[in-house]
């Protein structure tokens, strides 16, 4: 389900937000140990799987979304800035109109959402970053998505329901030319359903933290 009438950012979808696992924080979600071996252990998390476990467990016990910080709070204002350039630079470079919506809720998944930066298209995403011209170079140079942007950019098919979302690096600093990137990812069904199995065990887990620390009692 798409909510159009949301305004990112603001209180209201902060709330809508609130107690959710959401597209942005799958890489955490997903995110396992790394070992010499190179073997995966069920359940062999890093840390920012359970720190994000506890964020959502501390949203739904006080119904407050949590305060992630901002960051470095002029790269944050840049991007706020940018987002409107950078998506209509996409739209006239690919005469695609773009639909900005406030956020998805995933069609199978209570507790899983996300807030594409648009709709694009029928069947299309898109997903914008402004960042660093030292990132922008470092992706122009590359020609591909950065590996920790791809988990964000499934999850946010899978909840949308859409078909590819286009990744978007855009830096008006540069010369015109060199100003715009842009590289399609398609979905993919398997990788999906791999990340819904996840998200969903991840889900029982905050579930059931919320649960057994509902009936907590203090000890006398």
């Amino acid at each position: 389900m798409i909510i159009e009438d949301l305004i990112q950012g603001s209180p209201e979808w902060l709330m809508q937000r609130c107690g959710l696992c959401t597209a942005s924080r799958v890489h955490d979600v997903v995110k396992r140990l790394q070992r010499a071996s190179g073997a995966r252990q069920k359940g062999d998390y890093a840390q920012t799987h359970y720190d994000y476990l506890h964020e959502l467990v501390i949203e739904r016990l006080t119904g407050r979304a949590q305060d992630h910080g901002i960051g470095n709070l002029a790269a944050v204002e840049w991007g706020i800035e940018n987002e409107p350039l950078a998506r209509a630079a996409y739209e006239m470079a690919t005469d695609t109109e773009c639909t900005p919506i406030g956020f998805a809720i995933h069609p199978k998944i209570e507790w899983f959402g996300a807030s594409p930066d648009s709709l694009a298209g029928d069947d299309g995403l898109i997903e914008i970053k402004c960042l660093a011209s030292h990132n922008h170079l470092d992706i122009i140079m590359s020609g591909e998505i950065p590996d920790e942007h791809l988990p964000q950019m499934m999850a946010e098919m899978a909840c949308a329901e859409r078909q590819w979302c286009d990744f978007i690096s855009f830096d008006c600093r540069y010369p015109k030319h060199l100003q715009l990137f842009i590289k399609r990812l398609h979905r993919d069904d398997a990788l999906i359903q791999v990340m819904e199995a996840e998200v969903q065990s991840f889900l029982a887990e905050v579930a059931d933290a919320v649960e057994r620390l509902s009936k907590w009692k203090p000890s006398i």
